[in-house]
Formats: C-alpha cells, sequence, structure tokens
C-alpha cells in the first residue's frame, strides 16, 4: 500500500470521525437546545399561572374593596335618611296645636305622678301655661325642647326625662334593632 492510500484512508477516517464528532455534537446541542425551550416553556408556564392568581386575586380585592365603599354609601345614605325622618317627626311635634300638647302634657304628667309623687317640672315655652296650671309640680321654668316635660323629685335625686325628643330617641332604637333584625 503506497503513501498516497494510506493518506486517501487516513483523510477517510478523519473525514468519518470529525462526521460522527460534528452529528454527536449537533445531537447534544439540540438535546441542549430542547432542553433550554422546555425549561423556558415551563418557567413561561409557571410565570403565566402566577400572574393570573396575582390578576384573580388583585381582580377580588378591587371587589371587596369596592362592595365595601358601596356598603358605606349606603349606610351614610341610610342614616342621613333616618336623621331627617327624625329631624321631620320632631318638627311635626313643635308644630301641634295647644289642645294636642295639653293632652300629651296632661298624660306625661300622670305617667310621671306614678314614679315621681312631689317635685319640680319643666317643659318647653308653649307648655308653660299648661304646667303652672297643673297641681301636682311646681313649674321651675322652661326648657329649648319641642315638647313634653322633665320632672324632678323634691331632694333633686330623682330626675325623669320624659321630653319628645327622649321618648323619640327611645323609640328610635327600637325602630333601628327592629330594622337591623330585617336584613340578617
Amino acid at each position: 500500500m503506497g503513501l498516497d492510500q494510506v493518506i486517501g484512508e487516513v483523510r477517510r477516517d478523519g473525514d468519518t470521525r470529525s462526521q460522527n464528532v460534528l452529528a454527536n455534537a449537533r445531537k447534544e446541542a439540540d438535546a441542549i437546545l430542547a432542553a433550554a425551550k422546555a425549561q423556558a416553556h415551563a418557567y413561561e408556564t409557571a410565570r403565566m399561572e402566577a400572574a393570573e392568581r396575582d390578576a384573580a386575586a388583585a381582580r377580588a380585592q378591587a371587589m371587596s374593596r369596592a362592595e365595601s365603599e358601596a356598603r358605606k354609601i349606603v349606610l351614610t345614605a341610610e342614616a342621613e335618611l333616618r336623621d331627617a325622618l327624625r329631624e321631620q317627626v320632631l318638627a311635626h311635634f313643635a308644630k301641634l296645636d295647644s289642645r294636642a300638647r295639653a293632652t300629651h302634657i296632661t298624660a306625661l304628667i300622670a305617667t310621671a305622678k306614678g314614679i315621681i309623687p312631689s317635685g319640680n317640672v319643666w317643659g318647653a315655652e308653649k307648655d308653660g301655661p299648661v304646667l303652672k296650671s297643673q297641681n301636682v309640680y311646681k313649674h321651675a321654668g322652661n326648657q329649648p325642647i319641642t315638647g313634653g316635660i322633665v320632672v324632678e323629685s323634691e331632694d333633686g335625686r330623682t330626675r325623669l326625662d320624659l321630653t319628645y325628643e327622649t321618648l323619640l330617641d327611645s323609640l328610635w332604637r327600637d325602630v333601628l334593632k327592629a330594622e337591623s333584625a330585617l336584613f340578617r
């Protein structure tokens, strides 16, 4: 075998080996690239799922905040309506005619007499003549009230507030309790 033949075989052997190394390198590069793509896809999928969870949490939080704000607005409006209604009721009581007021004062004095038998009485300026004419309590003066009476025992230890404002407040609490029970 001649030198040319040996050189030819070495070249062929070298070419075969280089092609095998190159093919193996390409396979390895393709495997590395496929693994990197799979890892990138898994990372992208995980990040998208996390972003969707974060978006859902943000959406739920925003909805909760909006519902809370809406509830506050409704409660504020309801409170304003109740306050306006209370003021209208007191305004109506303030406009009662003298005969109706005298009937109320007489009934309130009868109620108070069962608790405080004697003492002083205060009332609205409009009710002064009725309070002065009754024979149970000493008229002690006027109060800045819509109507009703305040009675104090002779020794000053007991005071009974039967003003329209206080009576309405007492009833008002009952109305509010009943109202809140409707929505439970």
